[in-house]
C-alpha cells in the first residue's frame, strides 16, 4: 500500500515508489522503524507557492526552506536509499511542482553545489539573504537550502550529528556561547584563513578556533535623556538607591544580570565567586527594586511608556529601540561592556565543507557587512568594513571600547548555569 499523509504526498510528487517493509502492509511513523527495511524521513520545504503538505507560504520567492526534523542513527541508510532512488531530474521536477524530496547525502550536496544553512528566521534571515546569500553565495554557483528555526533546535541537531556518518547541516548560525558549547562537545570544525580568507581581517579580540565571528555588540546601559539628566555611567550605578524604581531588566537575559553583578564584585569576568555574585544580586533587588520584563519587546514598551527610565541591553538593541521612536540612548559603562558575538560554525561532518567555507567567507564580505550593520545596528567583525561617517559614530565601538569588552565566561557558565538559574528564578525574581 502507498504510504499515506505528507510522506506519501512528497513521494508521489517526486515520482518515488514507496518501498514495502517485510511482513508489513503499511508505512508507519518513526515509532515503528525498528521493524522496517527502508525508512524515509523527508523534511518539509517551503516555497513561494503554498506547499500542499504544510500549507505555509513564505515571503522569499524561489528559495527552499527545510523545517524542523529529527536526526537519528538511521540517517545513513536513508541517505543511501534516496541517493539510489532520487535522481536530479526528479528533484528538479518536484521543485517546479512546489514540493521537494531530497536526500541528506553529502554526495548530493557536493555535486549540486548545495549548502544547507541553519539560521534564525525573520529579519535576521531576510537580511542574510539580501546582503550575502543572493548576491554572493548564489551568484557563486551554490544553492542555499535554509533550515530556519530556534537556536535550541540547531544545537540539538548539531549534537545529534555526532552519531551520524554524515551530517545534515553545512553551516550553523550561532552565538558565541553556543559555539563554545559545541566546540566543547567536539561538534565544530577548526576554521582558518587558508580556507576562509576574510578571517585574517577579524578583530583580534573576537577570534576563535572553531567560530567565525560575523557581527557583535556589547551589553551596556540605556537611559531616557529627557527625563534623566544624571544618568548611570557604570554598572555599579544600578545599585544606587537614587535610581530605585527606574530600572527595567529583561528576564530573557538573566545571565547578563549575573555577569553585571560579577563585574561589580570583582571588576572582571574571571575567577567569579558565585556566592558573592548572589549576594550582590540580592543587594540590587533591595536597593533599586528593578522591574523584570519578559523580554526585549516588553522592556522597549516600558521605556516608551516611561514606566522605566533605565534599562540594560545590547547597544544594538537600544539603537533599534531609538530608531523605532523610543527616547533612549546607550552609555558605555566604565567597567567595560559585555560582548555578544554572532557568527558561524561548520560541523565536522558537514556534507559540503568546501561550500561551507565559501559561505563563511562570503558573509564576511566588507561591503555586505556595511549594508547589514546599518540595518541591524550590530558592529561588523571584519575590520575592513567601511561605514558612512554618521553610521560609524552611531554603531561602531571605538578602539578603546573594543579593548575594554569583556568576553563572557563560557566555561564558568557550563559549570554554574543550573545553580545560578535556580537562584535567579527562586530568590532574585521571587
Amino acid at each position: 500500500m502507498p504510504c499515506p499523509g505528507r510522506i506519501g504526498a512528497l513521494r508521489q510528487a517526486a515520482g518515488i515508489r514507496a518501498p514495502q517493509a517485510p511482513n508489513r502492509r503499511t508505512c508507519r511513523g518513526p515509532t515503528n522503524t525498528a521493524r522496517m527495511s527502508h525508512i524515509y524521513i523527508l523534511p518539509r520545504y517551503r516555497t513561494s507557492k503554498i506547499d500542499p503538505c504544510s500549507a505555509v507560504k513564505t515571503t522569499v520567492p524561489g528559495v527552499f526552506y527545510r523545517s524542523q526534523f529529527s536526526a537519528n542513527n538511521l540517517e545513513n541508510s536513508m541517505s543511501e536509499l534516496l541517493d539510489r532512488t532520487v535522481n536530479r531530474r526528479q528533484i528538479l521536477a518536484s521543485a517546479a511542482a512546489g514540493t521537494v524530496a531530497i536526500s541528506f547525502g553529502g554526495k548530493a550536496n557536493a555535486s549540486s553545489g548545495q549548502i544547507v544553512v541553519a539560521n534564525w528566521g525573520g529579519d535576521w534571515n531576510d537580511r542574510t539573504v539580501q546582503f550575502f546569500e543572493a548576491p554572493i553565495v548564489e551568484k557563486g554557483g551554490y544553492t542555499v537550502v535554509r533550515d530556519l528555526g530556534l537556536l535550541d533546535q540547531r544545537r540539538t541537531k548539531l549534537l545529534a550529528s555526532r552519531r551520524l556518518p554524515r551530517g545534515t547541516i553545512d553551516v550553523a548560525h550561532l552565538d558565541d556561547a553556543s559555539a563554545f558549547e559545541m566546540e566543547a562537545q567536539g561538534v565544530l570544525e577548526t576554521v582558518s584563513a587558508d580556507k576562509i580568507p576574510n578571517l585574517k581581517n577579524i578583530l583580534p579580540q573576537l577570534k576563535s578556533a572553531t567560530f567565525v565571528p560575523w557581527q557583535y555588540s556589547g551589553w551596556v546601559i540605556g537611559h531616557n535623556p529627557d527625563k534623566l539628566k544624571d544618568a548611570p555611567k557604570s554598572f555599579a550605578d544600578l545599585w544606587n538607591p537614587k535610581y530605585s524604581g527606574m530600572i527595567g531588566l529583561s528576564d530573557t537575559h538573566w545571565y547578563h544580570h549575573i555577569e553585571v553583578a560579577a563585574l561589580k564584585v570583582g571588576k572582571s569576568l574571571e575567577n567569579i565567586d558565585v556566592e558573592k555574585v548572589k549576594a550582590a544580586m540580592m543587594d540590587m533587588k533591595k536597593a533599586t527594586k528593578p522591574r523584570i520584563y519578559p523580554g526585549h519587546l516588553q522592556q522597549e514598551q516600558g521605556l516608551k511608556n516611561e514606566e522605566i527610565l533605565i534599562g540594560t541591553n545590547y547597544k544594538s538593541r537600544l539603537l533599534q529601540f531609538a530608531a523605532e521612536g523610543v527616547r533612549v540612548v546607550p552609555t558605555y559603562p566604565t567597567e567595560g561592556a559585555i560582548s555578544i558575538i554572532f557568527g558561524l560554525g561548520i560541523p565536522k561532518k558537514a556534507p559540503n565543507p568546501e561550500g561551507a567555507n565559501f559561505y563563511c567567507n562570503a558573509l564576511l564580505d566588507p561591503a555586505g557587512l556595511a549594508s547589514l550593520v546599518q540595518k541591524s545596528f550590530y558592529s561588523p567583525a571584519n575590520s575592513k568594513t567601511v561605514l558612512p561617517e554618521a553610521a560609524q559614530k552611531e554603531i561602531a565601538f571605538s578602539a578603546d571600547e573594543q579593548k575594554a569588552l569583556h568576553k563572557r565566561p563560557h566555561a564558568w557558565w557550563l559549570k554554574n548555569r543550573s545553580e545560578l538559574l535556580d537562584f535567579y528564578n527562586k530568590e532574585f525574581k521571587g
